[in-house]
């Protein structure tokens, strides 16, 4: 059985880095479909990045290699200075679909991680009491994920990875099957979290409001398959605006706009290729 990374070889001063990476699949006729190429990526510890692009352009396919739920065809990828070659516990990830435990309560799928790892009831106890204040569902601990709103759910799905304590926090499109309201304030709790927590964050989004709303870097993705070419990253940006961020000013909407033009940009481009 692999095991999900190799020892440590160099200090820790990067969260995530990817250099020349690549993903290439199987495809019908002994022919080859390349998902990825040259993803040249480095996350400093306690970073918030997010990813934007076109459907298709590769970004979940990213993330789900930093996860190591597929294995990396070219380049290199480490967390926290390790190859990943499998998934770990210094990885969770938070899916659209909330995946919780339907049998279990929301302080059984909380702690569900903790006992699993043999924590003792004491300390499980402690970790759920303090997620469940995080996420403010402290009232809702003995309510089953069907008695939920899907805002509270993913909320759940949220403190039931932390409770595990990953130094990176995966989320792809966490929040896309929302309504607008719920989504907007799940943006501002999950800001609220991060600020108490600080785990580095990969966010996936095809939003490019939401990725200047939350990230310290947004990264543009263009290309993949259907459009002809590997996905790879035509941009990377910072968002220098203090937190919390007003989504109606002009500073805001500058880059939003900026960002915007980026990715219309790398479509069209993408579209004249194919």
């Amino acid at each position: 059985m692999p095991t999900a990374t190799d020892p440590v070889t160099a200090p820790v001063t990067t969260a995530v880095s990817c250099r020349g990476l690549g993903k290439t699949y199987p495809g019908s006729r002994g022919r080859t479909v390349e998902a990825l190429r040259d993803i040249d990526l480095d996350i400093a510890e306690g970073e918030f990045v997010c990813i934007v692009g076109a459907s298709g352009c590769g970004k979940s396919t990213l993330l789900r290699l930093v996860a190591g739920f597929e294995p990396v065809t070219a380049g290199s990828l480490t967390v926290r200075g390790r190859p990943v070659r499998a998934p770990g516990p210094d990885r969770g990830v938070v899916f659209q679909d909330y995946g919780l435990f339907p049998w279990l309560t929301v302080a059984g799928n909380i702690g569900y991680g903790p006992r699993q790892r043999g924590v003792s009831r004491t300390e499980t106890r402690r970790v759920v009491e303090r997620y469940l204040e995080l996420v403010q569902l402290g009232k809702f601990a003995d309510r089953f994920p069907h008695q939920l709103s899907g805002g509270m759910q993913q909320r759940v799905a949220i403190a039931r990875v932390l409770a595990n304590d990953p130094a990176v926090l995966l989320m792809d499109e966490p929040f896309g099957a929302l309504d607008s309201l719920t989504r907007e304030k799940l943006q501002l709790s999950l800001l609220q979290i991060w600020q108490q927590v600080r785990s580095t964050v990969l966010f996936i989004t095809h939003s490019v409001e939401e990725a200047v709303l939350l990230a310290d870097r947004v990264v543009v993705m263009s290309g993949g398959p259907n459009h002809g070419v590997p996905g790879h990253v035509a941009e990377i940006s910072s968002i220098d605006l203090p937190q919390p961020r007003d989504v109606t000013s002009p500073e805001f909407n500058q880059m939003k706009r900026h960002l915007l033009d980026v990715v219309h940009r790398e479509v069209a481009a993408g579209a004249a290729e194919t």
